[in-house]
């Protein structure tokens, strides 16, 4: 099996640093593409809307500036590998669906994802995107954890 575009999603996170190193390379050994996104999810004011504008502002500008960050890193990876890449921020209501979408919208043919490990009361809190993009993918999914 070959891979020709592999999707990097990241949040920044130490994992999802740890998956820009394995994706790029990947990329670097099947001469694929390095998709990367980072997903911003503005939800949570859907949920309270009265909380005021400041509120929203500070929280997009903290989710944009971590994930510049994120696909800064993914990038600096991707070029010490040599690979070609491409990356964006997706502003989308869930980020797993939203990864799972691009990565058929861009014809990706595997997803490299890192994972918190998230167990117990953490894991129904505050949920797993990688699981949940594991359950929706209909391409590899490579969890790092």
């Amino acid at each position: 099996m070959f891979f020709h575009r592999i999707l990097l999603p990241t949040d920044g996170s130490a994992t999802a640093q740890r998956a820009a190193l394995v994706a790029a390379d990947m990329a670097k050994r099947y001469g694929a593409v390095l998709e990367i996104i980072s997903v911003i999810d503005p939800s949570p004011f859907l949920y309270f809307p009265d909380s005021g504008g400041e509120a929203m502002s500070y929280y997009l500008e903290a989710s944009e500036s971590a994930a510049r960050q994120g696909i800064e890193h993914a990038e600096d990876a991707a070029k010490s590998c040599g690979v070609d890449f491409t990356s964006q921020i997706l502003r989308e209501h869930g980020p797993a669906p939203a990864i799972v979408a691009h990565a058929k919208q861009t014809a990706c043919d595997m997803i490299v994802i890192g994972s918190h490990g998230r167990r117990g009361l953490d894991a129904v809190l505050l949920g797993s995107v990688a699981q949940k993009v594991l359950t929706l993918a209909e391409v590899p999914v490579f969890v790092i954890k």
